[in-house]
């Protein structure tokens, strides 16, 4: 890839407990700031929000997939999510036979304040590193996320 990546000095390996140290930090800045929204829902559901309303809608297995729970297991999360006016099922334009998911307007506005509030955590993570720390960290998940969309 031609970065330059922080290796440990002793064995040539990346230095994964310094990483995952790292992102435990980011994990748990994110996850205060969304408690603070006060959200009752179960972090599945946030989570399978997130998917569903980034794409705008899906079908049940690619949330599936996008999961890694089975069929099932993901139909009976949404029914609780639909339970909780957070999507809404429809029929395919494309195929009547397909069902999608679809964020309902209270599911868009949840995601949209999950979102804002971890871009504020990021944001005050990111205040206490040095620019080129900074830097570095935001253009490795850049890199993630896009390698996650491949």
């Amino acid at each position: 890839m031609g970065h330059d990546i922080a290796w440990a000095a002793a064995d040539g390996q990346l230095d994964l407990a310094s990483a995952d140290a790292g992102l435990a930090v980011l994990l748990e800045a994110c996850e205060r700031a969304v408690d603070q929204l006060g959200a009752s829902h179960p972090s599945a559901q946030m989570r399978a929000l997130l998917i569903v309303e980034q794409a705008g809608s899906m079908n049940l297995s690619r949330l599936a997939a996008a999961l890694g729970a089975t069929a099932s297991a993901a139909s009976r999360l949404c029914d609780r999510m639909e339970l909780a006016g957070l999507l809404t099922r429809d029929r395919a334009a494309a195929s009547r036979r397909e069902i999608v998911l679809l964020p309902t307007e209270s599911g868009r506005q949840l995601a949209q304040s999950v979102r804002e509030s971890r871009r504020a955590a990021l944001a005050a993570v990111l205040r206490e590193m040095t620019p080129d720390g900074q830097e570095a960290l935001v253009q490795g998940l850049r890199e993630l996320a896009e390698a996650q969309q491949h």
